[in-house]
């Protein structure tokens, strides 16, 4: 019987994995940390969060363009929320400003976002 090997990442195509997979990470984890039970932004946004750590895993291990294209997908959405709020009540991570932790995660979804640009264009 014949199988069907598996590509195994390289060298630049894991490292950017790894790398997107630690900053959703520390997303997920930054995201639960500022959670404001009043907010339903702010429960989609750690429900999303907490979305990408399957991803997450997947990118560690094995970057392929599925799981690039879900990371993007994840993070678009992600981004989509976090702006919809700042525009709108900012009831969200409202307690720690924008400048705060809730800035970084802002700072950590454009990253991703960006990563997984760079991973599509080198496909």
């Amino acid at each position: 019987m014949i199988g069907t090997v598996a590509a195994v990442p390289t060298g630049y195509s894991l490292a950017l994995g790894r790398t997107t997979a630690v900053l959703a990470g520390a997303s997920a984890v930054l995201h639960v940390l500022l959670v404001n039970p009043a907010s339903p932004a702010s429960l989609v946004s750690v429900v999303l969060a907490l979305g990408c750590l399957p991803c997450a895993r997947q990118l560690w291990r094995s970057p392929a363009g599925a799981a690039w294209a879900t990371a993007a997908v994840l993070d678009a959405t992600m981004l989509a929320v976090h702006l919809t709020d700042q525009a709108g009540a900012h009831t969200a991570h409202a307690t720690h400003g924008p400048g705060g932790l809730a800035g970084v995660v802002l700072a950590g979804i454009v990253a991703q976002l960006l990563l997984a640009g760079v991973a599509s264009l080198r496909r």
